[in-house]
């Protein structure tokens, strides 16, 4: 079975930053109900984030040139993973 993966750019204090986003993982779920949701990134690795963050406006879907290395990453750690476009 897959997992649906979201890649966005994400503007951080130094560089931008690629960050794999899960939309049908949630965080925590019993504690946070609904509102956080899976995410991962190079640095720092498996992390929470709110819906709200993940949906943001501002980050820009990443192209598969720049999301190439998180998804070899993540496909490296056991992930299958079905890309999400939007």
């Amino acid at each position: 079975m897959s997992t649906l993966v979201r890649f966005v750019v994400s503007k951080t204090f130094y560089r931008d930053e690629v960050v794999a986003i899960f939309p049908q993982l949630k965080y925590n779920k019993r504690l946070y109900g609904n509102s956080e949701l899976v995410c991962y990134a190079h640095i720092g690795q498996h992390s929470s984030c709110r819906k709200e963050w993940a949906y943001d406006k501002k980050h820009k879907l990443a192209t598969p040139e720049q999301y190439k290395d998180l998804k070899k990453e993540l496909e490296d750690a056991g992930y299958i993973l079905k890309v999400c476009k939007n």
